[in-house]
């Protein structure tokens, strides 16, 4: 196969691994978000979600914002 030749079982596995990893981060996002709304510390919720201890505190700091915002 020559460097122009496009390998298209390739890019189908590329594509499908991108999307399985997009998908669980939108669900550890999702649950992170429901973790820090019923008060689990944010350290617990990267634990638990695999996030980084940043993301749960700018994830926390989203949703005070929007607590705020809606009141």
């Amino acid at each position: 196969m020559s460097l122009t030749e496009f390998d298209q079982e390739a890019y189908d596995r590329h594509r499908f691994a991108e999307g399985m990893a997009e998908g669980a981060r939108r669900t550890a996002l999702k649950a992170a978000r429901n973790f820090i709304r019923m008060g689990i510390l944010p350290e617990q919720v990267a634990k638990g979600t695999e996030l980084s201890l940043d993301e749960v505190l700018h994830l926390k700091e989203e949703i005070a914002a929007d607590t705020l915002k809606n009141r």
